[in-house]
């Protein structure tokens, strides 16, 4: 580029008319302003001296940390991947994730109530001692609530004996608290950094050097300066947001499962009839069985067509839930540190 010189006395007045810049060489001085550099002359006699940023013009690092870049955070959660660098700042120089801090937490573990059930079935016998001599299983139906019910092995047939099994109390089912904590763990955010270009020598403002921004900057993006050393940084006015950062992490987070321990407490006694006809109408005979165990009954005349069952203590107790304690931790690899503009700090573009 050519440089458009003017001798000294045109130079001084033409200064003092219209306060315009200037500089001495070799004798005489070159007068510009950046409103208006070039004085109506040619374009190629022109050589404008004001800088021009073509990105933002931002704060110069601290002693300790690299040049600005933007850096862009957000949740992984969802398994989306990070947005590409904009076509301004197209170079990817960090690529990791932040948000370690804190203990990871689990559900509050539950069990479902049990239940007391009624014997799943009869066993007959051709002896008097329950011994299961020449025997018959009458089945009842699953989940039988101990209304009238007919075997399909009834028999007419007499029998010595009837095992009447002892009542059982249900397992109980563990499950979480589903107003509580989640049971997933949340994943670290992603970070990204991106950059292009820099000059320290393209802003108006000594203190600021020019870096690539597009502008509007993208929805995510913030700019940010990377600490040189290794420990946590103090960050500068300028950049008051610390961020932790770290290329990878191990994830031994898990959370123990949910179990359930029956507790030593339930009472379930019921009365089983038996009778001679299919409807429950020729009662043959009752007993009552309760969880000490089962009941052998013989006697003359035994046999079943029919039966019935109903509770006369229903007192299953409860279980003791178990579980739902948080083990392991995320530990970052390859940690690095970055201090950020505020929300609240306004980028001078």
């Amino acid at each position: 580029m050519r440089r458009t010189r003017y001798p000294l006395g045109i130079a001084l007045a033409l200064a003092s008319a219209a306060g315009f810049a200037g500089c001495w060489e070799g004798g005489v001085v070159q007068i510009y302003s950046c409103d208006e550099p070039c004085f109506s002359l040619d374009p190629d006699e022109c050589n404008d001296p004001c800088p021009v940023c073509d990105g933002a013009c931002v704060a110069l690092p601290a002693l300790g940390f690299d040049d600005p870049i933007l850096l862009w955070r957000g949740d992984a959660t969802d398994g989306t991947s990070p947005p590409e660098c904009p076509a301004d700042a197209p170079d990817l120089v960090f690529d990791g994730y932040s948000g370690f801090d804190g203990e990871h937490t689990c559900p509050t573990c539950l069990c479902t109530k049990p239940s007391c059930e009624l014997p799943s079935g009869l066993l007959g016998s051709a002896s008097a001692t329950c011994d299961g001599t020449a025997s018959t299983s009458f089945a009842a139906p699953e989940g039988w609530s101990g209304t009238c019910t007919a075997p399909a092995a009834a028999t007419s047939g007499e029998l010595g004996s009837l095992l009447i099994p002892a009542p059982t109390v249900s397992a109980c089912a563990p499950t979480f608290d589903s107003g509580g904590a989640s049971p997933e763990l949340v994943a670290p955010a992603r970070v990204r950094g991106c950059t292009g270009p820099a000059d320290k020598d393209r802003c108006m403002d000594p203190s600021m050097m020019c870096v690539a921004s597009p502008s509007p900057r993208p929805a995510g993006f913030t700019m940010c300066i990377r600490s040189l050393r290794q420990r946590t940084p103090v960050c500068p006015d300028e950049y008051p947001d610390l961020l932790a950062v770290a290329e990878g992490f191990d994830d031994t987070r898990s959370c123990t499962p949910c179990e359930c321990v029956q507790l030593e407490d339930a009472t379930c006694a019921a009365l089983v009839s038996v009778y001679g006809d299919t409807s429950c109408g020729e009662l043959l005979g009752a007993e009552t069985v309760t969880m000490a165990g089962p009941k052998c009954v013989a006697g003359p005349d035994l046999r079943l067509e029919s039966m019935t069952g109903q509770w006369i203590r229903d007192d299953p107790g409860k279980c003791a839930p178990t579980g739902g304690v948080a083990m392991g931790q995320v530990t970052p690899k390859s940690s690095a540190y970055f201090c950020c503009q505020s929300d609240e700090v306004i980028p001078i573009y």
